[in-house]
């Protein structure tokens, strides 16, 4: 976040596009205090540029992975409204942990910082290689799923899986004409429920 001050908002706003290199419509501002009298005239604003959060993630990541003793390397990028973040560590099997649940909590942890520090949330996607593929293998999944449910017209209740994995699960099964997906449970235990419809 930077601050900018200047007679009016439209200057400071001004101001903070060409410090930044950045258009009116790459600046994401609020007006922080303005003041109108008979003899001055003064405005702050806050602002950020989605590059901001992109360098504020890599470096909170690489002091945040750097302190439990790994060399990390990060890579970021922004596609379809969302911020990913590629990591590659001295040991990439041991942050993605059991069934992915340190990495999750990775993402989790630099969530909630950016948002903390931005004040808004923000789509953000950290991996190291293991999202991805992940990724793939659950729409590989969702397509058998989805095939034996179009064949035997019974229902199919999965287990539980994180709320990244029924995403890709709900997104696969849309394509499908007469299937039908809900999520059902509370926290750990919220799991799908692919079923057939006329």
């Amino acid at each position: 976040m930077k601050r900018y001050t200047a007679r009016t908002v439209q200057d400071a706003v001004n101001t903070a596009c060409q410090e930044l290199g950045v258009t009116i419509d790459e600046l994401n501002y609020e007006v922080i205090s303005e003041t109108k009298t008979l003899f001055t005239k003064k405005a702050e604003i806050e602002c950020y540029t989605i590059p901001m959060i992109q360098e504020y993630i890599e470096s909170y990541i690489r002091r945040f992975i750097g302190d439990m003793g790994f060399e990390v390397e990060t890579v970021s990028y922004l596609q379809d409204g969302r911020i990913y973040c590629n990591i590659n560590t001295s040991n990439n099997s041991i942050l993605i942990g059991k069934a992915g649940v340190i990495l999750r909590a990775i993402n989790f942890i630099v969530k909630n910082a950016v948002s903390n520090t931005f004040k808004k949330r923000f789509e953000i996607s950290v991996d190291n290689g293991y999202k991805e593929d992940r990724y793939k293998k659950v729409a590989s999944m969702a397509k058998r799923f989805g095939k034996q449910v179009l064949r035997t017209k019974a229902e199919i209740k999965l287990d539980p899986m994180p709320a990244d994995e029924r995403k890709v699960m709900h997104q696969e099964l849309s394509r499908f004409e007469h299937i039908k997906t809900e999520s059902h449970g509370e926290g750990k235990n919220r799991h799908m429920v692919i079923s057939y419809v006329d």
